[in-house]
């Protein structure tokens, strides 16, 4: 499949997660926990005060693609940010340098040049992520039932774009994100390219 060009093997950056996350699973997982170590000062500079991370490795050209389990239960952020936003940052939205797909109690929602908010049934379990610097394109897919969900459309990124996440849980039964190793061949068994696919016919449109 031509979409393995684009597949990335996405990590959890620890050394930039905020307040309340534990990284596992060789930085596949990530999960909250209000007695999660708060992190060291050594490294404070790097990390955000709330409970976000970065991935591993940032992009400055080409196009990615990767997944990421959900679950139902958490609030959770899913995009991409630029380097250089605000590590403390009083909103998240497109202009501070946020692109993401967000979940808060039942609600889904985008912050473009406004808020705006997603009805989306059945709820997405699994999300893909793609991203295609020069086009100025980031786009999310429920990955289970093959559909685009939202587009952010000719944006003009400047610097480098690192894959973005939040996780928050006010319920003792929080469940973790997880970064899906789509590059295994079983996975492709049992997707049959799917959002995969689709997510690469969508970016030549």
């Amino acid at each position: 499949g031509f979409c393995l060009f684009f597949v990335e093997s996405v990590t959890f950056d620890e050394s930039t997660a905020g307040a309340g996350l534990k990284i596992t699973d060789s930085g596949k997982r990530l999960k909250y926990s209000k007695t999660a170590m708060s992190p060291t000062p050594s490294s404070k500079s790097q990390r955000f005060a709330l409970p976000m991370v970065f991935g591993a490795n940032g992009f400055i050209s080409g196009r990615h693609y990767w997944e990421v389990q959900v679950g139902l239960r958490n609030n959770w952020h899913i995009g991409v940010a630029l380097e250089m936003v605000d590590r403390s940052p009083h909103t998240v939205y497109k202009d501070s340098g946020f692109y993401f797909l967000g979940k808060s109690g039942f609600d889904y929602e985008v912050r473009d040049s406004a808020c705006k908010v997603l009805h989306l049934s059945p709820r997405p379990t699994h999300v893909g992520v793609y991203l295609d610097y020069e086009a100025g394109r980031v786009s999310f897919f429920d990955v289970t039932q093959k559909l685009h969900i939202y587009s952010f459309l000719q944006e003009h990124f400047t610097g480098k774009l690192f894959p973005y996440f939040y996780l928050h849980s006010g319920t003792k039964r929080s469940e973790p994100l997880l970064l899906l190793s789509i590059l295994d061949p079983e996975y492709y068994l049992h997707d049959s390219l799917g959002v995969s696919g689709m997510a690469l016919q969508f970016a030549v449109w």
